[in-house]
């Protein structure tokens, strides 16, 4: 459904992360007790490009704005409204202004509907995005003063949506217990029999199984929901999901029958609990309740709360190559990562050096200027960049033309001069993975290849099986394409 452009009232343009190398959320006060949220996701999860989103926005309410990045959001509201977000826009862009900016009405601009979803369940994937890309030696995190203690509250709204789905789900199983009783069953403790016939009292120790729903399960899910009622987080992170500790209060009652372990008992019993092919459906809420129990809220400090604005961002365009690496290691052991210097056997000297004896060190380029993999294809030396671009051409922009075209004469792995160089791209959603084979000018001996590659979608994400099987397929698009280089 498309959406027609209304001229009766003032519109107030925003475009989502300009560069289009950030994802993100933002809250915008309107002056007048209400506010406009603004979820900005990757571009590879819409499906079309540079897209004009609607919304109407009435003072002092509360309006959630969902737009991809680079796309456009039109506000409808009042002059004044208007001008208390252009001001709060201003106060958030002296931080980081890669996230939104003011914007100007495009020409024949695409108009797409309003996306209406609940922010909640995309701030979920986008925390998910990031968890799924951190690597060891190179952490993917969010940033902003607000960060942990925004990512603190969409780590409990999780878990409460989760197990509010699996609440009436939950099997109760079989558990032996011992008790003494007046009516004896199951199997009897000899002691205690003799001495109930000696002394006549009619009660006697007795094991039996019961059902019950006080298992192991249960008891993660309920500590951790403990965590959420009880934790505290401040005042404007709460305001964004209010009633959450409610929502879990409500879950505990439910489950008013199953022992609360302490936390530290909790998680343990998570990470070495075995869930059989009836239970396998609580794997994602056994997933989303081990981060409730192993972290802790954070407070900011004091003179942080000042301004009623908030953002926080985390950067695509570091995910995608950190994606790109776990896919490659695996079907390339021997790669070589330059991040943000050169990887081990890496060369790339400058292309022009001052006159000197044969035996003078090359200079090398600058420490930005090294390619993002090495590795070798058979007996071939690949070098290969990631770049976080839609691409749709039959060739690169003339800015990775000519970083390629550097890297295609001066790139070496352990002495070993490079035979093909790769660019790596995204696919949108749904895109199917192709390779186009370009070559070099003027000699055209060596090639160069445009792989376009699938991005991770918000269900490769939500479960660490998916996200496995989305890094295996990856790295087996990836040795498939080889065959051709």
């Amino acid at each position: 459904m498309t959406t027609t452009p209304s001229s009766s009232k003032p519109r107030f343009w925003i475009k989502a992360s300009p560069r289009g190398k950030r994802s993100g959320f933002a809250v915008l006060p309107d002056g007048g007790a209400g506010r406009v949220t603004v979820t900005v996701l990757p571009k590879p999860w819409s499906s079309r490009a540079a897209a004009v989103r609607e919304y109407d926005h009435v003072r002092g309410a509360t309006t959630h704005v969902v737009i991809y990045e680079t796309e456009y959001a039109a506000l409808s509201t009042t002059a004044s409204a208007m001008g208390a977000l252009a001001m709060s826009l201003a106060d958030l862009g002296r931080s980081q202004a890669d996230l939104l900016a003011l914007g100007a009405p495009p020409k024949n601009p695409v108009l797409a509907s309003a996306v209406s979803d609940d922010p909640f369940i995309n701030l979920i994937d986008l925390m998910l995005l990031a968890e799924r890309g951190r690597l060891t030696t190179s952490p993917l995190e969010f940033e902003g003063v607000f960060a942990p203690s925004l990512l603190r509250l969409i780590t409990h709204e999780r878990l409460l949506q989760l197990v509010e789905s699996l609440i009436f789900r939950a099997r109760p199983r079989y558990a032996e217990r011992t008790e003494t009783l007046e009516l004896p069953r199951g199997r009897l403790s000899e002691r205690s029999l003799l001495f109930s016939i000696a002394t006549g009292t009619p009660r006697v120790e007795s094991t039996f199984d019961e059902l019950t729903i006080d298992t192991p399960l249960l008891q993660v899910v309920a500590s951790a929901l403990r965590v959420v009622a009880s934790e505290r987080l401040p005042q404007k992170i709460v305001a964004l999901r209010p009633g959450l500790q409610t929502r879990a209060v409500h879950l505990l009652r439910y489950l008013s029958g199953v022992s609360l372990v302490s936390r530290e008992r909790a998680l343990v019993t998570a990470e070495r609990l075995w869930l059989n092919p009836l239970d396998r459906i609580w794997e994602p809420a056994m997933e989303a309740a081990m981060p409730v129990l192993r972290d802790h809220a954070v407070i900011p400090k004091d003179g942080s709360d000042d301004s009623e604005s908030l953002l926080v961002h985390i950067s695509t365009e570091k995910f995608w190559e950190q994606c790109l690496e776990l896919a490659l290691v695996s079907a390339f052991p021997g790669l070589v990562v330059g991040r943000n210097a050169p990887g081990e056997g890496v060369s790339v000297p400058a292309p022009w050096a001052p006159r000197a004896a044969a035996a003078s060190p090359l200079p090398e380029l600058g420490a930005d200027a090294f390619p993002d993999f090495m590795f070798r294809s058979s007996r071939r030396v690949v070098v290969a960049d990631a770049k976080y671009k839609l691409h749709t051409g039959g060739t690169p922009s003339s800015d990775d033309g000519y970083q390629l075209f550097s890297y295609s004469h001066l790139a070496s792995l352990a002495g070993q001069a490079s035979d093909l160089a790769l660019v790596l791209y995204p696919t949108r959603g749904g895109g199917s993975p192709q390779q186009l084979k370009l070559e070099r000018l003027r000699d055209r001996d060596y090639p160069l290849w445009l792989v376009r590659l699938p991005f991770p979608t918000p269900g490769d994400l939500r479960r660490q099986g998916s996200w496995s099987a989305f890094l295996a397929q990856l790295a087996q698009t990836i040795r498939d394409f080889s065959a051709e280089w």
